[in-house]
């Protein structure tokens, strides 16, 4: 399993089920954790996609 897998195997398993509410919460802790987690980065697009604000440039 390269890194790639391994962070969207996470990011999966972070947030499987989670509310929007919870989703934030998620991302706000891990930057307060690891300012620059990629995990956080990838819980933001989730967010971003839920919201419909994201458009995948």
């Amino acid at each position: 399993m390269d890194f790639t897998e391994a962070l969207r195997l996470a990011e999966r398993n972070l947030t499987q089920d989670a509310t929007l509410i919870e989703l934030k919460e998620i991302a706000k802790d891990l930057r307060a954790l690891i300012p620059n987690s990629i995990l956080a980065d990838l819980i933001d697009i989730k967010i971003a996609v839920i919201e419909g604000h994201w458009d995948g440039k």
